[in-house]
């Protein structure tokens, strides 16, 4: 199966961390070395991907918009999924990248009895793909307290605000939550839909389940495995 060699795989890597770790001056290469590398190596085939897609030859330039375009006088254009302008752009992007606007066209077909061919929209992969990305950037902009030290005052302010409601002894950050029921949505869709799973291939589970690993290690050393986790010495 392939979601079944996926967890393997986040199986070998906690093992392989946790066995290295415990190797008398291994703490330093396990614990600095690899995670600065893992960001180099990111950004580094990052850089090198926008590069070469910038690079690629375009022959045609091929609109993938939908919507009435700008023709006629008389003709209702459709700002927003065919823009013309600059700030119609602008304002499509935005929408796309902050609010996942696409998932709320009528993309998702299925057929009832009838048989009756319906399109609809994908409500609640949208509403569970938005709490699982914001999450995910507040989480990570929560983490910048573990590397500025005075800690600003907008920082400390996110932190309180993530977990105002005071859920539990330390409280239970809602952005942890929010990550986990996320990934777990995304990722029992993909288990359910059986059209969704004929097309994901390994490397589709595998990010959601390093992500789900790490959200619940992270949980686990907050709320129950704090002895030993000296957080002054990492920062």
């Amino acid at each position: 199966m392939k979601y079944a060699f996926s967890f393997l795989a986040v199986i070998a890597l906690i093992l392989i961390a946790w066995l290295g770790s415990q190797i008398p001056g291994m703490q330093y290469f396990f614990g600095v070395a690899i995670p600065y590398l893992a960001l180099l190596v990111f950004l580094g085939f990052f850089v090198y991907r926008v590069v070469h897609w910038a690079k690629s030859p375009v022959p045609f330039s091929i609109q993938t918009t939908c919507g009435q375009g700008k023709s006629l006088d008389f003709i209702k254009q459709n700002k927003l999924e065919a823009p013309d302008t600059t700030a119609e752009v602008v304002a499509r992007m935005a929408l796309e990248i902050l609010t996942f606007r696409s998932l709320f066209r009528n993309t998702k077909a299925d057929i009832y009895d009838g048989p009756k061919l319906t399109y609809e929209s994908s409500k609640w992969l949208w509403l569970f793909a938005l709490i699982f990305h914001y999450s995910f950037l507040v989480i990570v902009i929560r983490h910048l307290r573990l590397f500025l030290n005075p800690v600003p005052e907008w920082l400390a302010f996110l932190d309180w605000a993530d977990s105002m409601f005071e859920i539990g002894t330390p409280a239970l950050y809602l952005t942890d939550a929010g990550l986990l029921i996320g990934v777990l949505f995304l990722f029992s869709r993909r288990i359910a839909s059986a059209k969704v799973r004929y097309i994901s291939l390994v490397n589709d589970y595998f990010p959601l389940v390093l992500i789900f690993a790490i959200g619940v290690t992270g949980v686990l050393m907050r709320m129950f495995l704090r002895d030993g986790i000296d957080i002054v010495s990492i920062k």
